[in-house]
């Protein structure tokens, strides 16, 4: 019955004067969904900060499985592990499938703390934003972040209807994904879990400014949930078209659905605790840190 009406709402969203009607309708059934299916997830999922060694060395995996192995997007590795130099002052953070214990989805953030750490997009793709003004180098480090690397394993999308949901964002994979998906479960079941964990992160620690290089398609998708990006610039080709985005972590948990809010408080409750950088695995041997440190402070 629900699939019959929802392919029949398709049918007549373009007919002039009804989509003021239709849009309402799908989006109280898109929250009615979102609401049940943040109502068991944790009973299937738990949230997961990498402050030990082996908890960093599954967002590792998981992101070498996604992008080096299924896109291509970077080099395989013998370790299996896919990391960068902006681990060094990042946290990685994962959702744990309490039957398995396997990673289903991680996500980082990239949290710089003086002049001589860039976010990713600051040094592959600078051209990304337009306009000077919104340029994180205009900020103070500590108050920037930049959210990166989200990875959905496959096997976690491995039913038909999850195969179109994109394995670095979450967004549909085609042009009609928008209807079609947005109320299939795994779309705020996953990605849109793995952002809010990250905005509760920023919240707890105080950052104002979060950066995003991004699909158009998905910030698109994301507004049709309430959530409101400020693209900064054209798209650029980074693994794939993207766009620079930078939203408030607090806006985008005051912009969403009542049922979007009260999952986020569910989340916040999951946390009990945000390590500093000390206590977090560096990947990197310590002749190699101590050389990077050191170009750091002279960059700085």
């Amino acid at each position: 019955m629900k699939r019959r009406l929802l392919n029949a709402l398709r049918k007549v969203k373009h007919v002039p004067g009804l989509n003021r009607v239709v849009k309402p309708v799908v989006k109280y059934k898109v929250n009615k969904t979102i609401d049940a299916v943040a109502s068991h997830f944790f009973e299937h999922f738990s949230l997961v900060i990498a402050s030990e060694e082996d908890d960093v060395k599954t967002c590792f995996k998981a992101r070498h499985e996604v992008y080096c192995e299924e896109l291509g997007f970077e080099e395989k590795r013998k370790s299996r592990m896919e990391f960068d130099e902006f681990d060094e002052y990042s946290l990685s953070c994962y959702i744990k499938h309490r039957a398995t214990g396997e990673c289903a989805g991680t996500i980082r953030l990239v949290m710089p703390q003086h002049a001589g750490q860039l976010l990713p997009l600051e040094s592959s793709c600078p051209e990304a934003i337009r306009l000077a003004e919104h340029s994180p180098g205009k900020l103070p480090r500590h108050s920037i972040c930049e959210v990166s690397r989200l990875a959905i394993p496959k096997r976690f999308r491995r039913r038909a209807a999850d195969q179109q949901l994109s394995p670095v964002g979450g967004s549909p994979n085609h042009k009609d994904g928008l209807m079609d998906k947005q109320l299939n479960r795994n779309f705020p079941y996953l990605s849109l879990a793995l952002y809010f964990f990250a905005a509760t992160i920023c919240i707890l620690r105080d950052i104002e400014n979060v950066y995003m290089m991004m699909e158009p398609r998905l910030a698109r998708s994301l507004k049709f949930l309430g959530v409101r990006f400020d693209q900064l610039g054209h798209e650029v080709d980074y693994h794939g078209k993207r766009a620079a985005f930078l939203i408030s972590p607090e806006d985008f948990v005051s912009q969403v659905s009542p049922a979007l809010q009260k999952f986020q408080r569910s989340i916040l409750k999951e946390i009990e605790d945000v390590p500093n950088f000390g206590a977090i695995y560096n990947p990197f041997p310590a002749k190699e840190t101590a050389k990077r440190s050191s170009k750091q402070k002279r960059a700085a």
